[in-house]
């Protein structure tokens, strides 16, 4: 009974696999199962193979970046991530491959620039401490870079490149939906952060007693980068500051706010001009629109072209091998 109950659930896995392939595949046909003996890969892409360390080593990336994100990986994640990797690394090859037909190539300086900016932040010691812990060498990481470079540059050549909105149908999109070009209420305020309580009364009592110049004190006192302003944060609509500065909003013009704790320090504000809520015009929404409209054809381009390009390739997969990689 044990053993006849192995097999059935060995054989509902290995269904599992096949769906959920062909799931991330988006294919209407089974990729052909590999069975050669001799070939221990786990997959082939037009004839090239994804060995089984070169599938381990990108696996072992993929869990390492789900740990610290303190995710739990449980078996039903690791068959989901298992699942996501080889489609990502057969997608990854499918369009470099494509790059390579199409004469796409990388020149060395974009190369080099990019693997400088990457490395400039972290010194030598970290970035190679890093890579170790997420079980890849030096070589590994350049050669991942260089081929997302080549990717991106093949998708904004034959699919991004190709995407245009006329000027009529940002028109017609600002028109027919009046909601998402509505502005909320905007105050402009002076701000003072400063470290201790001590200090923030201090600085209050100048304010509100001696009437101190608040531009003048924030430039002296505080420890924000508005401070070289004067404190001026400009104009802000409620939820794009911390929740805890909301109440400016109910302040009135030129009153200095109480103090204010925020996990960042004693704050102090003063509101210098309010705008009320308004809708915007089409002039000033009409980079929205485009950013909008130019992303969602790219996105669906894109999904169209790889389907294409999938749906002529000859993908095989190992499903056997993938069931033994823990």
């Amino acid at each position: 009974m044990t053993r006849w109950k192995n097999k059935f659930f060995a054989g509902i896995t290995l269904l599992f696999w096949i769906l959920l392939i062909l799931v991330f595949l988006n294919r209407h046909e089974t990729p052909n199962l590999l069975k050669d003996p001799a070939f221990s890969g786990v997959a082939q892409v037009n004839g090239r193979p994804i060995n089984r360390a070169e599938f381990e080593n990108e696996l072992r990336y993929v869990k390492n970046v789900y740990r610290a994100k303190k995710d739990t990986l449980n078996p039903g994640k690791i068959i989901w991530l298992k699942t996501h990797t080889l489609n990502e690394m057969i997608r990854d090859e499918l369009l470099i491959q494509e790059a390579k037909k199409l004469k796409v190539k990388l020149n060395r300086e974009e190369v080099e620039k990019t693997l400088e900016d990457m490395r400039k932040d972290e010194p030598p010691e970290s970035t190679e401490t890093y890579l170790k812990l997420q079980g890849m060498t030096v070589n590994d990481w350049e050669k991942k870079v260089k081929n997302s470079l080549l990717i991106k540059k093949l998708i904004e050549q034959v699919v991004d490149s190709k995407v245009k909105v006329q000027e009529e149908e940002l028109l017609e999109y600002f028109e027919s939906h009046p909601e998402e070009f509505l502005k909320g209420e905007q105050i402009r305020a002076l701000h003072i952060m400063v470290e201790t309580e001590t200090e923030a009364r201090k600085l209050l009592t100048q304010l509100t007693r001696d009437k101190g110049d608040f531009k003048e004190l924030a430039r002296r006192n505080s420890r924000g980068p508005e401070g070289a302003r004067g404190g001026d944060l400009g104009y802000f609509e409620k939820g794009q500051m911390p929740v805890e500065f909301d109440v400016l909003f109910d302040l009135k013009l030129n009153v200095v706010s109480e103090v204010i704790l925020t996990p960042y320090g004693r704050h102090i504000f003063k509101v210098i001009d309010k705008r009320p809520k308004r809708k915007m015009n089409f002039s000033e929404s009409k980079k929205k629109i485009t950013r909008k409209m130019i992303r969602e054809r790219q996105a669906s381009a894109f999904k169209d072209w790889l389907l294409g390009i999938k749906n002529k390739a000859d993908i095989k997969i190992n499903y056997e091998a993938l069931e033994q990689i823990n």
